[in-house]
Formats: C-alpha cells, structure tokens, sequence
C-alpha cells in the first residue's frame, strides 16, 4: 500500500482566505479566546507571536487597515477540508478524512496516472488550486506513518526514497506526539530519561513503558511501522452536489467572482470524477446583502453545457465568461454551485469531434461552449437532421444545447455540402434539353434521384435529381421538375 498524507498547517487562516483573491495585503491573524494561534508572514515580520494577546498584536501593526483578525471558526475549517477533500477524490476513492488535513491511499491510482512522482504533482497541484497554500505532504506505506511524516518531518516537500523506519525513528518525541495528541506530561516524562526521538522510545522496555502510561504511544508508533492494524473511515461524499462559500469582502462586481467561484469548481470535478459522472447543467448562485426593506431574491446563473464533462478548467472557463456578462443587482456575499444534472461519463466517449484526433475535438467542444456562454446559448446554433425526403426540409438548426435527438437515417445518395437556400431556375439547351450553368451545358454523370414527397403537408415535391459537372470542373447538384405544365431544371446545390 502506498498512502500520501496532506497537512494543512496554516487552516485556521486559509479557511478564512479560502475565496480572497490575495487583492488585500494587510497582515492578518486568527484568533482564539483572545490569543492569537495563527498568523502569517507579514504578521510575523511586524512582530506578532503565537501567544500574544489580540488587543497587543493589533498594536504592534500600524499604517492603513492594520491588522486583521479573525476569530477562529471550526466550521470554515471544516468546510474547507471538505472542499479539499472532494476535490481530491479524483485520484482515488480510499480517502480519509482528518481534521486538518486529508490522507490517500494512492496503490491503486499509479498507473493511471503515471506513477507515484506524477500523481503527488498532480495531487500538490489540485491541492493548491482548492486554495491550499501552506501544505506539507508524505507518503509512507501505513496512513499512520504518513500522516504524521507530514506533521513532524522538518521537510517533506518531496517524495522521498528513504527507508520508512529510519525516518520515524528521527521523528521528534514532542513533534510526534503532538500529532498523536499525546499528553505533554508523558513526553516531559520521556524526555527525563533521555528520550528524544520515536527511535528512542522504541527502544525502552515495553512492559515498563505501558506501566507508565506510555500504552497509547507505543500503540500509535506500531500503527505507524506496520506491527498493528490501521484502520480508517473512509469519506464519503455526498449524493448529490451542492457546496456554497462565503466570501471574505462583499463583491461590488461579477467579476471579482470569479477566483471564489474556483474554490467551488474544483470540488465539483473531484466529486463528478469519484461518480464516474460529466455536469450537464450547472447553476451558480449569487446571494446579495439584504436589509429590512429591501430583501433582493438571489441571482441564479444557469449554465447548460452543450458537451457534458468534468474538467474543472473548462467549467471554470464557462463560468467566468457568464460572470463577465452578468451584472450584479446589489453586492454578493456568498456563491453555492449547485449540479442539475449530470450524464454517465465512464471515459472517453466516442463522437464526431474526434475524427480528426482527440486534442482537435476537445478544442471544439470547448470552443462552442464557450461561444455559447459568451454569446448566449440562443445565438448559437447547431445543424440538426430531420426525418424528411425534401432536401431542403431534411435539416433543421437548434441552439447547440438543445439536447433534442436528430434523425439516424442518412441518405444513401451524395449529398452536397452547400445546398442553396432556393433552387436556382437554369436555362435549357432547347435542341438536346439539357441544363446550362454559365452559358455551357452541364454533363449528367448520374442516374436520376426520384424525391417525390409532402403530400402529407400540402408541400408536395416531384423531381429527379443528378449529379453534373459544370466547364469549370466544379461537382454541382441539379433536378428536373416534374410537376407543373413544363418540366424546368434548377440547380439546388455545390458539392464540396
């Protein structure tokens, strides 16, 4: 087994930065019954310490805002880890949920994506675009190893070959046994006979440890090595998707969404990938600041997809051009992205775009997507095929996401490219009877098409059709009516 273990070290903070598009540089601090736990590096270099009281960092930071402070919010925490969460079930189903942070079991994944080197960028990468700035990550053969590689190693910046064992037994004691949430009594204890690392505590005498009140350690240390079981629970996402976010500044313009709408983008292609599933329609909730007499109901932006799919950058994409278009009615403090509907996506299905290769056919879905999220899904259109004989009745144009079926059955003959849009009357060669096109007659190199319908309709069409080639060597497609006192040809379309 192969676990990569995720600790978020800065997650009082970010889970208040999580929508912040980094705009505002003031320092800032989280605080927790009046001490500040948490501050960042601007903070810091001003002289703010964990510890100190909030009215005295407050002090220590002057010039334009000072400094801010936030309360410490166990549930933004949460959120925040569920957001992370679901955005990482992409890569694996056996995931754990902890409290600051997340753990995965990855054996399964490697060769889909490319080994454990491609698959810990991979998973770095979608970690930092859910808003993850200060992360530590490790990996290890037990989840108990890994997760507490990640929160005690000095460095774990990279995926490290060293032996498993060497490296918790440098652990720190006080590191490990603060991610083990061990009692501070037991490592003063520990640290009085000369304990000062895992390796060290492994070396003691069991018994004589677990009298002492060491049992929960040494537990935790044989979790870790592989010498006991490990058992986890498993997150489980939910059934249907529906996350919102509350933003850290009222937003005065649709534009200014659009880094929030990220937060909440990446969670949902985590969630349609761990669901074999593509978002076929989307909403974007924008909920605005209300007061006693005037309370505005939310603005909802609709998205339908025109191809269903699950990459986030493409989602992202399409949202951002609707924010762009959309003007608010009054200032925003929340968005909840809410999935509509979603189609079975087991892989990479097979479609007319992707004739030409699948890079050039991803390129054109998620050209007319866009097109449509910026233009309108009204303005453009897509050619839909009708159950009708009449070449001019046998093709329709419907907006590109309207998902309605058209007709399977193709016509056997050719059919031109170009079809005008009335058939245009030709002269005649009065001696042969045969069609003229620019002064010279047309050679037939067809048997006549017999289209005789719309008596159904009251728009009946009786004529013969043919394929002719004009002087200029040109393919055209022309018919002889046979209705009415004189039989007359037209020409009706132009072969590609």
């Amino acid at each position: 087994m192969l676990w990569f273990a995720l600790y978020l070290p800065a997650l009082p903070l970010e889970a208040w930065l999580a929508a912040a598009d980094g705009s505002d540089t003031r320092p800032c601090c989280v605080v927790e019954a009046r001490r500040v736990v948490l501050a960042d590096g601007a903070a810091m270099a001003l002289g703010v310490e964990v510890g100190m009281s909030a009215a005295s960092a407050a002090s220590l930071v002057s010039g334009e805002g000072g400094l801010q402070v936030f309360t410490r919010s166990t549930a933004r925490e949460a959120a925040q880890v569920q957001r992370l969460a679901l955005s990482l079930a992409r890569f694996t189903p056996s995931l754990v949920v902890q409290g600051d942070g997340a753990l995965l079991e990855v054996s399964a994944s490697l060769r889909l994506f490319g080994g454990a080197r491609a698959l810990w960028r991979a998973v770095r990468n979608v970690a930092r675009a859910s808003g993850v700035k200060a992360l530590r990550m490790a990996a290890a053969p037990t989840a108990t190893a890994a997760a507490v590689l990640a929160r005690a190693e000095p460095a774990s910046a990279a995926l490290k070959k060293l032996d498993v064992h060497q490296r918790l037994d440098a652990l720190p004691l006080g590191a490990a046994a603060q991610a083990w949430q061990i009692e501070p009594r037991l490592v003063e204890l520990l640290h009085g006979i000369g304990c000062r690392t895992l390796g060290d505590v492994r070396m003691l005498p069991r018994s004589g440890a677990q009298r002492r009140g060491a049992a929960a350690l040494l537990g935790a240390i044989a979790r870790a090595h592989g010498q006991a079981a490990d058992p986890q629970s498993w997150f489980e996402p939910p059934r249907t998707f529906e996350m919102g976010l509350e933003l850290l500044h009222r937003a005065d313009d649709a534009a200014m969404l659009v880094f929030a709408t990220q937060r909440l983008v990446q969670p949902l292609a985590g969630w349609l990938a761990q669901q074999w599933l593509a978002a076929a329609r989307l909403s974007l909730v924008l909920r605005h600041e209300t007061s006693v007499r005037h309370a505005l109901p939310d603005t909802t932006i609709a998205l339908a997809l025109g191809d269903p799919t699950r990459d986030a950058a493409q989602i992202l994409l399409l949202l951002r051009e609707r924010l762009h278009r959309t003007t608010l009615a009054a200032p925003v403090y929340a968005l909840v992205l809410r999935l509509d509907e979603a189609v079975n996506h087991a892989g990479r299905e097979a479609a007319l775009w992707r004739e030409a290769g699948a890079a050039s056919g991803e390129t054109a879905r998620a050209l007319v997507d866009r097109l449509a999220a910026r233009l309108g899904p009204e303005r453009v259109m897509r050619p839909l095929l009708v159950a009708d004989h009449r070449p001019e009745r046998a093709m329709k144009f419907v907006p590109v996401q309207d998902k309605a079926p058209g007709h399977e059955g193709l016509p056997t003959a050719a059919r031109p490219t170009w079809l005008l849009s009335e058939p245009l009357r030709l002269q005649e060669d009065r001696e042969f009877g045969r069609p003229l096109h620019q002064g010279a007659p047309l050679v037939l190199s067809s048997r006549a098409e017999r289209i005789e319908a719309g008596w159904f309709d009251g728009a009946l069409i009786s004529r013969d059709y043919h394929v002719a080639q004009a002087k200029d060597h040109r393919w055209l497609w022309v018919f002889r009516e046979r209705r009415g006192d004189a039989a007359h040809w037209y020409l009706h379309g132009v072969f590609g």
